[in-house]
Parts: C-alpha cells; sequence; structure tokens
C-alpha cells in the first residue's frame, strides 16, 4: 500500500517509516496537516497515519478537510494520540477518522492495525477492478446494441438516434443534410438460388464495400433491415450525394457476386435512392420518405442505378 505518514515530530516518522517499509509498503511523510491536504489533492493514497496533536491545523481537522476533498477515492486514517479520554475517540471517528491508537507507539498494535487495513485496501482494489470490467462489459452491451451482429454497420436503433441528431444540427446551423438508401436487387431470388449462408456472405460483403465508399469519418452508414442500407451524409449537398451514391453502386458492382437469378444483370446490384435536405423537409421521416421515393422509382426504372429526389 502507499501510506502516507502525517506528524509533526521528525523522529516519530521516521520509526514508523521504518515499520513500514520492513512490512512492504511504500512511505510517504508529510509534517503537518496543511502539507497532508495539498498532498492527497493531488496524489493517490491507499491509507493515513495521522498524529492528532499538530500545530496549527490538527488530525481531526486535517481529516475532514481530507474528506471534503472532491473526486478523492476513500481510504482509511489511523490516528495516533496521547490521549485515552472517549471524547478523543469520539472526535476521531466523527471527523472521519477509521482507527485509533494510544501513543508511545506499540510496533505489534501498529502492524496489526495496518494488516486489518490491508484487507480492506484489497477489497477496495478488488472491487475498482469489478467496476472497470463492468463498465468495459456494459461499453460492449452498448457496441452490440448499436450494431448489426451480421455486417457490423450501425443498426437501425443507431440510424433512427443519428438522423435525428443530424437533422436538428443541420436544421439549427443551415447547413445541408443528405440520405442514401440502398437495396440490394432481388435478393430474395438470391437467397433461394444460393441458400441462406450465401446470402449472409453476399450482405456482408455488400456492407463491406459500402463502409469502405465512405471516406469522412462523420459519414455513417448502417444496416436498415433486411437487404436494405442506409447512409448518413452530414454537410453534404446535393452534388456530394450525387457522387457518393454512383461510387457506392459501382463498388457493389465490382464486387463481382454471381447472381443467376437477377433480370437487373449477372451479377450482384445495387439500386439507391437519395434526397438532401436544405431546410425543406419538416422531419426525418420526411427526408427519409424522399429518399425512400428515389430508390423505388431507381427499381422502377430498371435497378442497379441511383436517383436523386
Amino acid at each position: 500500500m502507499k501510506i502516507l505518514i502525517v506528524d509533526d515530530s521528525k523522529t516519530i516518522r521516521a520509526i514508523i517509516e521504518q515499520c513500514v517499509v520492513e512490512w512492504g509498503h511504500c512511505a510517504i511523510q508529510c509534517e503537518s496537516g496543511t502539507q497532508a491536504v495539498e498532498y492527497v489533492r493531488s496524489n493517490t493514497i491507499d491509507l493515513i497515519i495521522m498524529d492528532v496533536e499538530m500545530p496549527g491545523m490538527d488530525g481531526f481537522e486535517t481529516t475532514r478537510r481530507i474528506r471534503a476533498l472532491p473526486q478523492i477515492d476513500w481510504f482509511p486514517i489511523i490516528f495516533l494520540s496521547a490521549k485515552l479520554d472517549n471524547e478523543s475517540y469520539i472526535r476521531a471517528i466523527d471527523s472521519g477518522g477509521d482507527a485509533y491508537l494510544v501513543k508511545p507507539i506499540n510496533p505489534v498494535h501498529l502492524r496489526m492495525m495496518i494488516t486489518s487495513m490491508e484487507r480492506i485496501y484489497t477489497m477496495r482494489v478488488q472491487l475498482q477492478q469489478m467496476q472497470r470490467e463492468l463498465q468495459l462489459a456494459n461499453q460492449e452491451l452498448e457496441r452490440l446494441s448499436l450494431h448489426d451482429g451480421l455486417t457490423g454497420l450501425a443498426n437501425r436503433r443507431f440510424f433512427d438516434q443519428m438522423l435525428e441528431k443530424e437533422y436538428r444540427r443541420a436544421k439549427r446551423d443551415h447547413i445541408p443534410l443528405s440520405l442514401i438508401l440502398c437495396d440490394v436487387d432481388y435478393f430474395k431470388r438470391y437467397n433461394d438460388s444460393y441458400g441462406h449462408a450465401a446470402g449472409d456472405h453476399c450482405l456482408c460483403r455488400v456492407a463491406q464495400a459500402i463502409q469502405t465508399a465512405l471516406q469522412r469519418p462523420g459519414d455513417l452508414a448502417c444496416r436498415y433491415g433486411g437487404e436494405e442500407f442506409t447512409v448518413i451524409l452530414p454537410q453534404t449537398g446535393l452534388s456530394g450525394v450525387q457522387v457518393l451514391a454512383e461510387k457506392i453502386r459501382a463498388a457493389v458492382w465490382a464486387l463481382s457476386l454471381p447472381h443467376c437469378a437477377s433480370e437487373a444483370a449477372h451479377c450482384v446490384t445495387l439500386s439507391l435512392g437519395a434526397a438532401t435536405y436544405t431546410g425543406q423537409y419538416a422531419t426525418p421521416d420526411a427526408l427519409v420518405k424522399a429518399a425512400d421515393d428515389a430508390l423505388y422509382r431507381a427499381k422502377a426504372q430498371g435497378r442497379n442505378r441511383y436517383l436523386i429526389a
């Protein structure tokens, strides 16, 4: 443990430090309460051994100030005092202390007291480790809840959250926001012809192609559901969405995944519909509907193409 020794007597500090080091711990010395408060403010500590009777600020007041420091983890404080009266014991606990040893110091008593506090230290370390592991587990659960298990892209829930966020930003800052809806052409026929395992592989390859086509960190590709994908493009106007829509279409075409049942081409293709918000859509859903209508028209015109709302 990292043990802070607070005593105005240099001799007593040296004696306690020698014991602490011999018992396998790390010792730091402070000669006053003020110095101790400042040290704890900017350093981590596992245990404090503190004299009660010190000039200026005594041990009780020092402890109250230490306990009042913001964002400081709890650690035990052992008081040392020559006083045996009940009032001193009461003040020790009321001020935030955890144990009370009477001077002159009995090395055996001190060692056993530190050993008992070491048990608390060990449990505290274990609890902190469990808290870190729980935090990581919660972060992973949050990540899984926002991403599609098959393709690894953001899922519909994440899409809804981000579209709402980006729509509000675009409306507030008067900047464009573009959206692309993508649909794998004749995907049901693909599944019927090649099987669902091949269908899953196809969706993963298409998702990877869409993700690779995106170049900016703020652009977000999502699996919208089934064989549908979406791309949110913040601060992207009409010309930018046209370039990216064609880039995505070409990237899927370049995969050259055979599709014998398609009426659009000999390989897997993508139809896309896009819309750009520049103030004309009253809600995020209206933007989605505009892109969806464009996608429907792209399919009606032969698929393997993009259309802009």
